[in-house]
């Protein structure tokens, strides 16, 4: 299958970040499991740490970075520190690299997960996966602009109050998901989905690099530091 370690990697990968990164180097594709729901400042840091590898051009043949959310169910939504730096990083990755972000959903995507999926270049959304919107809006506030800008405000408003949990197909149809696969162990899913995605890689690249220009980025700040001028 073309999965291998990297030992290039291997000062990013301790155990109690809850972090485990493999290479898909036939699809020029680096996997980043999660394999503990929600972020801490560990988890942060390695995958900032990465993000910063990249943005430095250490890698110039990956194409796709993966983020495998192995578990699901977070239950803090406050962000730890460095989350928002990770974020935006994240999101820009697509203009200034050739690296498209995609977020593997597989069970319950909620939280500080469901914001910083929703800040990739695609969601991708296992049949079994749903998606809840819960939590202190305060905290939320990330995910609530990403949800606003891609179906509008008032419908985002709607939507959380209402709170349902959506299906995968539901969040696909609302435009949240960009595709829903079937279930599959491990990274069968993951390579079958890249070997169809590599096939219209540039177009694909060109079109979230745009959109990504043409969306200013997300102030997070806490309202009590909003310069008000």
């Amino acid at each position: 299958m073309g999965l291998v370690s990297s030992k290039d990697w291997s000062a990013f990968t301790p155990s109690p970040a809850g972090v485990r990164l493999n290479w898909l180097r036939d699809r020029d594709a680096l996997v980043i499991s999660k394999t503990r729901a929600g972020f801490d400042r560990a988890s942060v840091d390695v995958i900032s740490g990465v993000l910063r590898e990249i943005e430095g051009g250490a890698h110039p043949s990956l194409k796709f970075l993966v983020f495998d959310f192995a578990e699901g169910g977070a239950e803090a939504t406050r962000a730890p520190e460095g989350f928002s730096d990770m974020v935006s990083a994240n999101a820009e990755l697509i203009v200034d690299t050739p690296v498209i972000t995609i977020a593997w959903a597989r069970s319950l995507m909620n939280g500080l997960d469901f914001d910083f999926a929703m800040n990739c270049s695609a969601l991708v959304a296992e049949t079994g996966a749903r998606f809840s919107f819960a939590g202190e809006p305060f905290d939320l506030f990330g995910l609530y602009a990403a949800l606003g800008r891609r179906i509008g405000f008032a419908k985002a408003e709607r939507l959380v109050e209402s709170e349902r949990l959506l299906s995968a197909v539901e969040a696909r149809d609302l435009m949240l998901v960009k595709d829903v696969v079937p279930e599959q162990a491990a990274f069968e899913g993951i390579l079958a989905y890249l070997t169809q995605f590599e096939r219209r890689y540039n177009a694909s690249h060109a079109i979230f690099r745009a959109q990504r220009m043409a969306e200013p980025p997300i102030d997070r700040r806490p309202v009590d530091m909003v310069d008000r001028g």
